[in-house]
């Protein structure tokens, strides 16, 4: 016997109790930010980046060296912090340092932290 159950959903301000709207949904171009962010933050190694980078900048090769990663590979992931705008950078001659954007970045990455350490449910 298959049973079938049904829910009736309420509008969010009777689900929380409170008077305020319900949020707005983003539009679809910051949704799509959102995601380069999400992306970015996505791979073990750029999470290690985040790590290295959380006590100052280094150039690439120092990154490449402290992360254990090949510089070709480096650069790959520090193209995508940086197209995501997680990570900044600075010439000094022939070197190229880089540094996270914003504190909010290991704020970020804290937070994903906590989540995978204490999964909802």
């Amino acid at each position: 016997m298959v049973r079938v159950v049904t829910t009736t959903l309420e509008p969010t301000d009777a689900a929380c109790g409170c008077d305020d709207p319900a949020p707005e949904i983003s539009p679809e171009t910051d949704r799509q930010r959102y995601a380069a962010v999400s992306r970015a933050l996505a791979d073990p190694k750029r999470l290690c980046v985040v790590e290295i980078l959380a006590s100052g900048e280094r150039s690439v090769s120092e990154l490449s060296r402290e992360a254990a990663c090949q510089i070709p590979n480096m650069s790959q992931h520090l193209a995508v912090l940086r197209s995501a705008g997680l990570v900044t950078t600075r010439r000094e001659g022939s070197t190229v340092y880089y540094r996270l954007a914003d504190s909010r970045v290991l704020d970020a990455y804290r937070m994903i932290q906590t989540l995978a350490h204490n999964p909802a449910g």
